[in-house]
């Protein structure tokens, strides 16, 4: 446990509010203290309202923060005296807590502060810290005698209950009981760390002293996780998974790879997870327990799905939204873990989730048991009124969201374009192009593109076993890449000339296919659309090469949708024309065709008949419309987007 905090960076904060902030994220820049948004932290000081009144005041982290992300804007001011009041009371619900706690806040229009506002109100120090400190966490569960040889008395150790109005009546009886003086931290049973001080580096010097005093006995006593060499997992068997995982939440979802655990420890750390979830807010990430995958999928995503409900249904209410009963995460016979989410952010944090219990029930085999919070308790919290409060008040998923497209060609020009609209829509993204170029123009988590030279059959296998390892599965395939050579009658193209165009523009789409299907067939709403070409209506002279090629395509996505539509795979193509924001049309290239037809540069892009200037982007929206719903139940087509050609129609 490192300690972070650095004398010359913190005498650059003067305020309290600034240096509260400084020390969270040194708080939440830990992994082993913090993940997604967990933890808070808080500060006492005063507030001079409008009218020159000052009011003591808490400025506490708000809820949807990341402590390692935020900074002052992160945290919700209160007037302290209500939240001391609602303190005194015995008995206060949840959603009343939360209304009077908001009635309290500084600014009507701040985010919602920390459910344990409360309990950071009636501790009297200024700074307060609050960690789900993993080896604190380790121990709480599997270990709990531990924490007297640790620490003796200097921490005390309170037993569980609910965060909220429940935890704060527990500090409250602590504080009355002048316990917080006598000791320099508390730990909460199955819960997390609290430390506090009168400045922010004591606060976080302690808890930092608490946590690496407990990762030093948890080493002692139970040595280090060791993570197998498994090797690559089977892809088609992760497309499986995913699938069926999808199909059990009603919609797309995204798997990410977790780690390796031996695979002789499989069920063994099955069972353990299921006395309980490291820390109380991973069972609303992760669900109370993940799915154990064996050779049939299908049949082990069914057997998790009948578990959850079965744990669910003791809590049977009318006006309880159940969440869908599928696996945020799951171990894999084969010693291979992997998560699940409805989008990248989800699965991301699951998949952290998923890595420090693995972590952590690994070091508890070695100590011997494993018990988190009961059933009940763990079913309390993830069906908690505040928890279903949110599920009401979610946003509508994107439109692709949960799905992975692959573009090839997609460094510039139209497969650029694609795969910008597709991002939006929701998927995530990975082009595939021989340019260089495309490592910088498509270079974060769901926009990722790869060097990949299509027709070399090797490369592509790789890449489509990256895309299924690193996301899940594939549901989308545009087909774009092409080069495009003009000038060269049948009778002076040199032979090269013809093998490399059909080369690209044909038989790299057809061994790109040929890889992709087996992932496809096991994808959300599969789609594939190739970007034809104006040209295989319509061509012209001196482009027999690419003319032909284009026309090859189309045929080859008539037999595809022939081949496919009993699978579920719709097949379709765009064909462009006349689509000038692209390399291939520089303002050279441009202004030359335009004089060669009279007309200005502005003229000779809006030579349809709609008189209107298609881009890259109005292709990528036909695209779109292939593989978002819109067009479900179309496959075969093939999409004019030219503004209107008097040739073609």
């Amino acid at each position: 446990m490192q300690n972070r905090w650095n004398e010359r960076d913190a005498a650059g904060y003067t305020s309290d509010l600034e240096l509260r902030a400084y020390s969270s994220r040194l708080v939440g820049m830990d992994t082993d203290l913090v993940l997604h948004g967990g933890g808070n932290t808080s500060v006492k000081s005063v507030h001079r309202d409008r009218f020159g009144v000052e009011h003591e005041a808490i400025w506490v982290k708000a809820s949807g923060y990341d402590l390692g992300q935020m900074w002052t804007e992160g945290f919700t001011g209160l007037k302290l005296e209500p939240l001391l009041q609602l303190a005194q009371l015995d008995l206060l619900s949840d959603s009343d807590m939360v209304n009077e706690v908001n009635c309290a806040r500084l600014d009507s229009n701040a985010a919602n502060p920390s459910i344990e506002a409360i309990v950071h109100a009636v501790i009297p120090f200024k700074f307060v810290d609050h960690t789900h400190a993993n080896a604190v966490l380790t121990i709480s569960n599997s270990a709990p005698e531990m924490f007297q040889d640790i620490f003796g008395d200097e921490v005390l150790v309170l037993p569980y209950v609910k965060p909220g109005f429940d935890l704060a009546l527990q500090f409250r009886d602590a504080v009355e009981r002048g316990l917080l003086e006598q000791y320099s931290a508390i730990i909460l049973q199955h819960h997390g760390v609290f430390t506090y001080a009168d400045t922010a580096c004591s606060a976080y010097e302690r808890m930092i002293d608490v946590v690496a005093r407990a990762e030093t006995a948890l080493a002692d006593k139970a040595g280090h996780v060791s993570r197998p060499d498994l090797g690559p997992q089977n892809t088609v068997d992760i497309a499986r998974t995913r699938g069926a995982v999808a199909d059990a939440a009603g919609k797309a979802v995204l798997s990410l790879p977790v780690c390796s655990v031996e695979p002789g420890q499989v069920h063994a750390m099955a069972e353990q997870a299921r006395h309980g979830t490291l820390t109380p807010e991973h069972v609303i990430h992760n669900k109370p327990f993940p799915a154990v995958i064996g050779d049939d999928p299908t049949k082990a995503v069914a057997s998790f799905s009948s578990a959850y409900e079965e744990y669910v249904d003791p809590h049977n209410n009318p006006h309880l939204t159940m969440l869908p009963a599928a696996p945020n995460w799951a171990l894999f016979e084969t010693g291979h873990v992997r998560s699940f989410g409805v989008n990248l952010k989800r699965a991301t944090i699951s998949r952290d989730v998923a890595l420090a219990t693995t972590q952590a029930l690994g070091l508890a085999a070695e100590l011997g048991t494993w018990q988190g919070l009961s059933t009940e308790d763990l079913r309390d919290l993830e069906y908690w009124e505040l928890e279903q409060a949110k599920l009401k008040n979610q946003k509508p998923d994107a439109d692709l969201a949960g799905k992975v497209a692959l573009v090839s060609g997609a460094a510039t020009g139209i497969g650029h374009a694609c795969a910008h609209v597709l991002r939006e829509r929701g998927a995530v993204v990975v082009g595939l192009d021989i340019n260089p170029d495309i490592l910088t123009s498509m270079n974060s988590p769901d926009f990722q593109g790869i060097v990949v030279d299509l027709t070399d059959e090797g490369q592509i296998i790789a890449a489509l076993a990256h895309v299924v390892e690193n996301y899940g599965g594939l549901d989308i395939v545009v087909s774009n890449a092409g080069v495009f050579e003009t000038g060269h009658t049948v009778e002076t193209m040199e032979d090269a000339v013809w093998d490399k165009t059909l080369a690209v523009n044909l038989t790299s789409h057809r061994v790109l296919i040929k890889h992709a299907v087996p992932f496809l067939r096991h994808g959300i709403d599969p789609a594939i659309v190739f970007i034809g070409s104006r040209n295989v209506a319509a061509p012209g002279a001196g482009a027999s090469a690419y003319s032909v090629s284009k026309a090859g395509l189309t045929q080859l996505m008539r037999v595809l949708a022939l081949e496919l539509a009993g699978e579920g795979i719709t097949v379709n193509a765009v064909h462009p024309d006349a689509v000038f924001d692209t390399e291939l049309w520089t303002p050279e290239a441009l202004k030359r065709s335009a004089e060669r037809y009279g007309l200005t540069i502005e003229q000779y892009k809006m030579r349809n008949l709609l008189g209107r200037e298609v881009t890259s982007r109005h292709v990528g929206l036909a695209v779109a419309a292939f593989v978002d719903g819109t067009l479900r139940r179309t496959t075969g087509a093939q999409m004019p987007v030219d503004g209107g050609n008097d040739r073609v129609i």
